[in-house]
């Protein structure tokens, strides 16, 4: 049993590692991952790959070149066949970066239907050197306690390949496609190249959830990207037609095309991985910004042998998702025929694609070696740890992470119920470091040997700080139920009793802490706890405005039969003004009110000017005047009958009405 625990948990790390893609960077096929290859760690690659489509006329008019007579063909078909070969080659120049060289090399090959009005030959054969890539790929897990899971990367690619396309012509008589000295461009694959030059770079995320599914690994890669390719054109068009001899070429024009395009790259993968067979499934798509309806996308499910020595065998198979019109990318040449005038724009938009047109399906191949595979037929020595971890003062289970300082060895962490842990590692002297919320951390070092199991507990020592209070209200009475936050790496929350005091425990450090209560402003204070000391910390809240509350003053003055404030008046406003500025989200509605005294329409408009004076005196104080409305009632509302003196001054009063909060 001790031989077989390690094995398989060996096992189930091993399946995290990356296979090259056909860039020579790690991914799928044309899917990348975002996790590096690693340091000193080497990889390449050779593939095979082989795409055909069909392409099929209908009532196509071809005028013959040794018979010369027009012919309509009801139904018609040619088809396109293209091999690739690629090589690749990568090298971990650190951690977390790797770069990767790849070239290429093409072969298409255009096999006409057979009629024996076209009778220039059956095939058309292009082939030469395709492109030279240079990439730099990196990858970081940055999201702590995820580190096995998530991963962030990206990639930048420069791309080099041959500038002259004068070779590319047809070298036969007239079949219906193409004529002597014309580029062959509506082929999917007319070129070698996928540019003059081109540069790259994309975003990469990889999600690693081998943690939640160890018996059938499962990783998921997102690639967005974009590039930038260049193409030349050197070539002489000209307009033909037919006639009783053959065909008339009437004119001619010579072509210095520079064609640029822009690309988005969008790729989508899902590998479930074994001990020896990786399964996945890829989408990819490469969408051109700059012409019409022009992307070249495929379904790509594949299969990855591989065995312990670090060789792999890929094969994958290419659907395509996409369309292709071959009348699209003919370099305008169709256009010259029946105008005169032909702009660059215009041949641009008809260019070949850099990327080639897609097919309807292809098969690819590729034979390879990644040292990051690489295993010691299948075994590593190895030594198993375990142990629990406790509180030294109360004995109970502490949940902890254990870590091996230095060592490539993963960490575990102990379970919160009973404390116990385990781990899986190589024999010899092993530093341990044990870390826990709220604890000290502690370490420990100890020797094992092969195959053996030894046992390491801790008793972690509290690092903890009491923090004691009150909670109380601006007249110093207590506030019971009130909510103390301590915000340390595990917050902790407690409320007051019934004497507005509280007392909590807490991770020693400087923390933020929050004190809530229902009716008061929300107040908080940043405070330092040292471990095993008692540190105090009291709060005095302010009342907080509620909507539809109504303050009434009647000990806000004014000059007799006047809206001017007295002087005696300006202590009472500073506090309204205060108690603004402690709600800043409040709205309020100032109302003047008077005796009966005097005619109605004066006590009318008497209170309507002793509101604005009260309006402008808190603008002057610094509220917002979006914040305040005015109102007067003049006699209106009496809060008493006016049969007295001292009635009547309770009814000249000021009131202001909490509008909303």
């Amino acid at each position: 049993m001790k031989r077989i625990v390690p094995f398989i948990l060996l096992a189930v790390v091993a399946l995290s590692f990356s296979a090259p893609s056909i860039n020579g960077i790690p991914g799928l096929h044309r899917v990348f991952s975002a996790m590096p290859l690693g340091f000193n760690e080497i990889a390449f690659r050779l593939d095979l790959s082989y795409w055909t489509a069909v392409n099929e006329y209908r009532n196509f008019v071809y005028h013959s070149h040794f018979q010369p007579e027009t012919y309509l063909f009801p139904e018609m078909t040619d088809t396109e066949q293209t091999g690739e070969g690629r090589f690749s080659l990568a090298y971990g120049i650190w951690d977390y970066v790797d770069l990767a060289a790849n070239a290429t090399y093409y072969s298409t090959i255009f096999e006409r239907g057979m009629y024996e009005e076209r009778s220039t030959g059956h095939w058309e054969e292009l082939y030469g050197f395709g492109e030279f890539d240079l990439l730099l790929h990196g990858g970081y897990n940055p999201i702590p306690n995820f580190e096995d899971v998530v991963w962030f990367g990206g990639d930048f690619r420069v791309g080099f390949a041959p500038a002259d396309t004068a070779f590319l012509r047809n070298a036969d008589g007239p079949d219906g496609i193409w004529h002597n000295g014309q580029l062959m461009s509506t082929l999917r694959r007319p070129f070698t190249t996928t540019g003059n030059s081109s540069l790259g770079m994309d975003l990469l995320i990889t999600g690693d959830f081998t943690r939640w599914l160890p018996m059938a690994p499962t990783k998921l890669h997102i690639n967005v990207g974009y590039a930038k390719y260049k193409q030349n054109f050197h070539f002489t068009d000209f307009r033909v037609m037919p006639d009783t001899t053959g065909w008339i070429y009437s004119d001619s024009t010579v072509l210095d095309l520079e064609v640029s395009d822009a690309l988005l790259n969008l790729g989508f993968g899902l590998e479930v991985t074994t001990p020896h067979v990786d399964i996945f499934l890829e989408y990819t798509n490469q969408k051109l910004l700059d012409r019409d309806d022009a992307s070249v996308s495929y379904f790509t499910p594949g299969l990855r042998f591989k065995n312990n020595s670090g060789t792999f065998f890929n094969v994958s198979f290419d659907l395509s998702t996409s369309t292709f019109d071959p009348t699209y990318y003919d370099l305008g040449h169709a256009l010259y025929q029946t105008d005169s005038v032909v702009t660059e724009e215009q041949r641009a938009e008809r260019a070949p694609l850099p990327i080639g047109g897609v097919f309807d399906w292809g098969i690819s191949v590729g034979l390879g070696y990644s040292s990051e595979i690489q295993t010691d037929d299948g075994y590593a020595p190895t030594a198993i740890l375990t142990g629990t971890i406790s509180d030294s003062i109360t004995g109970r289970a502490v949940f902890a992470t254990i870590t091996c300082p230095g060592m490539p060895i993963a960490n575990v962490t102990s379970d919160g119920a009973t404390g116990a842990y385990a781990n899986t590692v190589s024999p010899g002297e092993i530093p341990v470091t044990v870390i826990a919320p709220g604890y000290i951390s502690a370490s420990a070092t100890i020797e094992l040997r092969q195959d053996e199991t030894g046992t390491l507990d801790f008793a972690l020592v509290p690092n903890l700080s009491t923090v004691t209070g009150s909670v109380r209200d601006s007249g110093g009475m207590p506030i019971a139920g009130a909510a103390v936050t301590i915000g340390s790496t595990s917050p902790v929350t407690v409320t007051t009793d019934a004497s507005g005091s509280y007392r909590a425990d807490a991770e020693a450090g400087t923390w933020q802490i929050n004190v809530e209560a229902a009716g008061y402003i929300p107040d908080s204070r940043s405070v330092s706890l040292i471990a095993n000391t008692t540190v105090s910390a009291s709060f005095d809240l302010r009342d907080a405005l509620q909507a539809g509350a109504v303050m009434s003053f009647d000990n806000i003055y004014f000059a007799s039969g006047s809206a001017t404030l007295k002087p005696e008046s300006y202590n009472v406003l500073d506090s309204v003004a205060i108690l603004l500025r402690d709600n800043p989200s409040a709205r309020v509605q100032i109302a003047g009110h008077t005796d009966s005294d005097g005619s109605e329409s004066s006590n009318q408009t008497l209170s309507e000017n002793r509101a604005q004076s009260v309006y402008q005196y808190l603008v002057s104080a610094g509220i917002a005047g979006s914040r305040l409305t005015t109102i007067g009632y003049g006699e209106a509302m009496p809060v008493v009958p006016n049969s007295t003196a001292a009635n009547k001054a309770m009814n000249r009063r000021i009131e202001f009405t909490v509008l909303s909060i």
